[in-house]
């Protein structure tokens, strides 16, 4: 299965498999999506999802806060779609 995610920086629509996270999605999709480690521990991919639900892999709270994620704040290389999202990267100085 798979959804639409749209990435508002960018305005691409792309899809997403549901066992995909976000930025493994948009890196193929050829999106220059911020990132660094992509395994939840640096927050250089903290993005906010705008609409639709995500499920979260494991990351690090130095990562991600428990208030940043009440804010609606994922991790894009952690995040895997429950459904069509949109998602604003907040990296590269847009925290």
């Amino acid at each position: 299965m798979a959804f639409e995610v749209t990435v508002v920086n960018t305005g691409a629509t792309i899809a997403c498999a549901a066992d995909q996270t976000v930025l493994e999605a948009a890196v193929g999709a050829g999106i220059d999506y911020p990132y660094t480690c992509a395994t939840g521990n640096c927050a250089a991919c903290i993005s906010e999802v705008q609409a639709g639900a995500v499920s979260m892999l494991p990351y690090s709270d130095n990562a991600l806060s428990a208030v940043q994620v009440g804010e609606g704040k994922v991790l894009a290389c952690r995040a895997r779609p429950l459904s069509d999202v949109a998602v604003v990267w907040l990296g590269r100085g847009r925290r």
